[in-house]
């Protein structure tokens, strides 16, 4: 009777060890699913980072303006001097 009782126990106790083997390998599978999501994510927004890179360079936006929306640049600059005011606001 008590070799029965070990013979079960030794097989329950083995399906159960099995069982949270495959619970493992699932978990581990969904781990590795969720990090190649990551690193396709982490790639798309590297590349979109470069974008906004090259789309805020001063070049770019200076050509942009010159030759898409047809602005041309002045034959010459003049720089504004500030004025200080008294403490009543005028000059």
């Amino acid at each position: 009777m008590v070799g029965w009782a070990a013979a079960i126990t030794v097989v329950i106790a083995l399906f159960a060890l099995a069982l949270f083997h495959a619970m493992i390998v699932d978990r581990q599978t969904t781990l590795d699913g969720l990090n190649e999501q990551l690193e396709d994510v982490r790639a798309v927004n590297d590349r979109l980072r470069l974008d906004v890179a090259r789309a805020e360079s001063p070049d770019r936006i200076v050509a942009e303006a010159l030759y898409r929306l047809g602005m041309v640049e002045p034959d010459r600059r003049v720089y504004l001097a500030p004025v200080e005011l008294d403490q009543g606001g005028t000059k």
